[in-house]
């Protein structure tokens, strides 16, 4: 959990603000239930970030290069009664609000000099990666491969520092969306994150190219030995997954027919159900093809224990002397019979209890979740089964 530090602001060409005043700050659009009101409300009493005249943050406005130079400028203390001069053709110092924190910010070295400095232009998240990577001196020694920045981008190192540093693990489809633009609310809490690593993500797991259309995940936050666990065992994953590409692919060159061997696939990426004290669960998602009707796909989910960076097994989510086999299977089977998989497959599917021992589970804040391979209790058209049993059917409290 964060630890409780603070509150907002910004800045907008549309108001010129004078000297940042400290205290008590409170936005007609940023309740108490907003996802980015502690990292706003911190930036506010810093004096960092101001709101508009009508009491708004303005959560949803674009900021703008200049804002974000006078923003940084800011955070960061520098002297803006006198810096350094620049010679920018479109940032005056007679005519542009902004001028002494641009040439602070630039002075600083946090945006790089040049003819022209685009200070209306929206900033973008890549350029913010790139800034925020600078002022704060980020560093990394290992690179995160979301799956729309390529190691050839012109930010790559600098998403990469922010990603590592854990101020941001990007989006749930392992993207950063580099070229997005950066909105007031999002900046807010970039800034936050990069003053104040309290407000950082506790454990952040980034994602990492194992091959082509093959992605796995790496975690940083917890100590280093059950760290170390963590990320042997998903790096041993996306291992087997590459010699599995390999070996599909090379079907695919002895493939007779051209036709059919061009549309051969192997692709892998995962999805994240719980990140917290309790559990670490991870689920890959795979998919191949190689040739017929259709191809294939699988799940394989790790559940671990971040204190020690060990896997959990099924039997170590519930109290001792659960039955939590009796539970999960007569949830099961009412699903199974309910769906009408054994009523109308009976004669080739059916399910008589999951295996004590099974890996097929992942947890989540709503339960447990146990999940069938294609073909397992049910036709292919039904594709992966699974069902979600309640903590508090097992009487687990959350």
């Amino acid at each position: 959990m964060k630890r409780r530090i603070m509150a907002a602001v910004g800045i907008s060409a549309l108001l010129v603000v004078a000297s940042p005043v400290q205290a008590e700050v409170a936005f007609s659009d940023v309740s108490n239930g907003f996802w980015g009101v502690e990292e706003i409300h911190f930036l506010a009493e810093q004096g960092v970030m101001l709101g508009y005249q009508d009491g708004a943050f303005g959560i949803g406005d674009d900021v703008t290069r200049a804002q974000a130079a006078v923003t940084l400028a800011r955070l960061h203390g520098l002297d803006m009664e006198q810096p350094e001069p620049v010679s920018f053709t479109d940032v005056a110092e007679t005519t542009n609000y902004a001028y002494s924190g641009i040439a602070a910010a630039v002075g600083a070295g946090f945006f790089a000099d040049g003819n022209e400095f685009r200070p209306n232009d929206t900033l973008t998240r890549a350029e913010m990666a790139t800034i925020l990577s600078r002022s704060s001196q980020l560093t990394s020694s290992q690179p995160v491969d979301f799956r729309d920045v390529a190691s050839g981008h012109w930010a790559y190192e600098s998403i990469s520092k922010l990603a590592e540093n854990r101020l941001t693990t990007g989006y749930h489809d392992l993207t950063f969306r580099p070229g997005e633009p950066v909105t007031r609310a999002e900046f807010a809490v970039f800034l936050a994150r990069a003053k104040e690593e309290s407000f950082r993500e506790e454990v952040a797991v980034l994602p990492q190219r194992a091959a082509e259309n093959v992605y796995f995940p790496r975690v940083t936050g917890l100590d280093q030995e059950s760290q170390g666990r963590v990320n042997q065992t998903l790096a041993e994953h996306a291992g087997r997954s590459v010699e599995a590409r390999e070996e599909l692919f090379a079907r695919a060159e002895a493939e007779e027919d051209q036709m059919i061997a061009e549309r051969y696939a192997f692709g892998e990426s995962y999805r994240i159900e719980q990140n917290d004290a309790d559990y670490l669960s991870i689920v890959f998602e795979g998919y191949h093809y190689t040739g017929g009707a259709h191809g294939g796909s699988w799940q394989t989910a790790y559940t671990f224990t971040p204190a020690s960076g060990e896997l959990v097994a099924l039997k170590d989510l519930f109290p001792e002397g659960t039955d939590y086999l009796a539970i999960i299977n007569e949830t099961v089977s009412a699903g199974v019979t309910d769906a009408g998989f054994q009523l109308e497959f009976n004669d080739v599917f059916d399910f008589d209890g999951i295996d004590p021992d099974t890996k097929q589970f992942y947890v989540s804040d709503q339960g447990v979740t146990i999940y069938f391979s294609e073909y397992e209790i049910a036709p292919y058209a039904v594709g992966m089964p699974s069902f979600t049993i309640s903590w508090e059917q097992f009487g687990v409290k959350k």
